[in-house]
């Protein structure tokens, strides 16, 4: 009897790859992709176009059939959502119940092979732009994979990366004072949906750390300067927080309701692709010190603080060194409360 043949897996990669590589294509690379070619060309409507895409939201449910889309887009001007269904190539779309919806709601398929004619609007992605995409990202998606699949401390010290959040806003703190009086078991944050946002939001990962900066508005004006360490800020609140998971979104429930008005006088919801406050975040509090007076012109992390703050309290990457040794003036100059 000849033994069945032990083979090496050469399949590697789930098909989710392929919706982050979507995902991020429809949110960056400006200058090497045309991105009118990521969505399909409908002839009956001029709206279904990328330049009026309004949002993104991965794994929408259709509940009445059962069916959880990989993701659904929002175009300006257009009441329902667009299904999307990603699949290593045509072929592999078989479920009837997935091409019923994606029939019925003008959703379609993408790929990275076309190879069958399935009935359904296909977009085929280039497969040398997906290439290098994987080799330019696979440090970065191993690294997430390895920090949600173990608890391994050293490997979390080594990697894990600081951020910064920046906040002038008397609503901004009263939001999070808010939140961690109401949710300090489960807090969270949600960050205004602008390409600022979009940017660096996919980079955070989970085991990171960010620091919460509340301040008060310098006098000379609203914005922050760039040259500014001859006038310091005024912190009257900071967070230390530790990441638990890097990125989602919330179109409902109380999350939803909580930093932006979503129904109506009818008690119906605005539309999602007119939603503000959607990507979210939640993380562990180290450290929550409030009603302080502390002054700083340290120059430490200026460049970063300026552009966290003038971009309405983006996150923002910041060296290790720069945010330990802000830290530790935090931590220095803040009594107890």
């Amino acid at each position: 009897m000849v033994e069945a043949k032990k083979k090496v897996n050469r399949n590697l990669f789930e098909e989710k790859i392929l919706h982050r590589y979507y995902l991020e294509s429809l949110y960056f690379f400006e200058n090497t992709i045309n991105k009118n070619l990521l969505i399909p060309n409908y002839k009956e409507s001029n709206k279904i176009k990328y330049k009026n895409l309004a949002l993104v939201v991965p794994e929408f449910t259709y509940k009445k059939e059962g069916y959880r889309a990989d993701f659904a887009l929002y175009f300006k001007n257009l009441e329902s959502e667009i299904p999307v269904e990603i699949k290593w190539r045509s072929s592999l779309l078989k479920n009837e119940n997935q091409i019923n919806v994606l029939k019925r709601k003008k959703g379609f398929l993408v790929v990275l092979d076309d190879d069958v004619d399935t009935g359904i609007p296909t977009v085929e992605l280039n497969i040398d732009d997906f290439q290098e995409w994987v080799s330019k990202r696979i440090l970065n998606l191993t690294s997430d994979s390895i920090s949600h699949k173990i608890h391994n401390e050293s490997f979390r010290n080594k990697n894990n990366s600081r951020w910064i959040v920046a906040l002038r806003s008397p609503d901004s703190f009263r939001n999070f004072n808010k939140m961690y009086e109401n949710y300090n078991k489960n807090p969270f944050w949600a960050f205004l949906h602008n390409k600022h946002v979009t940017s660096r939001i996919f980079s955070l990962q989970k085991n990171d750390s960010m620091l919460f900066l509340f301040y008060k508005s310098p006098e000379d004006g609203n914005k922050m300067k760039k040259n500014r360490t001859s006038r310091p800020i005024e912190i009257h609140s900071w967070a230390e927080v530790n990441i638990e998971t890097p990125y989602y979104m919330s179109l409902d429930g109380e999350q939803a309701e909580f930093f932006e008005k979503i129904r109506l006088s009818n008690n119906n919801y605005i539309n999602i692709s007119n939603r503000k406050w959607v990507h979210f975040i939640d993380f562990k509090i180290k450290h929550f010190k409030k009603d302080l007076e502390l002054k700083t012109n340290s120059g430490i992390l200026d460049e970063h603080l300026v552009d966290s703050s003038n971009k309405g309290g983006v996150l923002k990457s910041v060296p290790n060194n720069d945010y330990n040794q802000f830290l530790s003036l935090l931590k220095s100059n803040t009594v107890d409360i």
